[in-house]
C-alpha cells in the first residue's frame, strides 16, 4: 500500500513532468504556426485551397444528418 507521502511523492512529480511536456508542446505549437504563417504569406493561394477544403468537408459532415 501507498504511505501518504509517497502518493503525494508521486503526484508532485507527475505534476512538474506535465508542466514540463506542457511547456515543451507550447513552444513546438509556436515554432509550427510561425512556420505555417511563413508558407502562407510565401503561397497565399495554398491557404485559399485549404480553406474551401476544410469548409467543403465541415459542409458535408453538417449535411449528413
Amino acid at each position: 500500500m501507498f504511505s501518504k507521502r509517497e502518493a503525494r511523492n508521486n503526484l508532485e512529480q507527475v505534476q512538474e513532468r506535465s508542466r514540463e511536456l506542457g511547456s515543451e508542446l507550447c513552444d513546438e505549437l509556436k515554432s509550427v504556426a510561425g512556420e505555417s504563417c511563413d508558407y502562407l504569406k510565401k503561397n497565399p493561394w495554398a491557404g485559399v485551397g485549404i480553406g474551401a477544403a476544410l469548409g467543403l468537408v465541415v459542409g458535408v459532415l453538417i449535411s449528413k444528418k
